[in-house]
């Protein structure tokens, strides 16, 4: 495995700085988040494999070769869209805030608002961009993602 950190971290490194979050590269990532792509190595073989919950799926590839894991594993995780919290709140005020902040500066956004049971018509309110799109909301906004203090 030793031989092959400075290519993972590498990879890891483009990664991120592409936008993605939904990836782990067994060795490399800092820790193991739940519902994400994994690039394991088990001593014969690369596996490329999705967790939800703590539970493996069946794997999407598996080979000998290095090299064609991690090209297949990089394509992989640039194709799939990687979601950021941006904002979770109850306000209706504070997110159309941050919409419009958002669409001035010409950043898609996805709402995915949720019931949260408090009390009858309660929503908490979500607010995601996608992919590298973080990075500009971080120069946005002072904190990623915004949560209200009662939630």
């Amino acid at each position: 495995m030793d031989k092959y950190l400075d290519k993972l971290k590498s990879l890891y490194d483009e990664l991120i700085a592409e936008g993605c979050n939904q990836f782990y590269i067994h060795g490399i990532s800092a820790f193991f988040p739940d519902d994400v792509f994994c690039l394991n190595y088990d001593g014969q073989k690369w596996e490329i494999y999705y967790t939800e919950r703590g539970i493996k799926e069946k794997s999407i590839y598996s080979t000998c070769d290095f090299e064609n894991a991690i090209n297949y594993y990089r394509d992989y995780i640039k194709n799939i869209v990687h979601l950021h919290l941006i904002c979770f709140t109850r306000s209706n005020e504070k997110i159309n805030e941050y919409k419009k902040i958002l669409k001035n500066n010409g950043i898609k956004y996805f709402e995915n608002n949720i019931p949260s049971y408090k009390y009858y018509g309660d929503y908490i309110f979500r607010l995601f961009v996608k992919n590298r799109d973080i990075f500009k909301a971080e120069i946005l906004f002072d904190d990623i993602p915004y949560y209200d203090n009662e939630l």
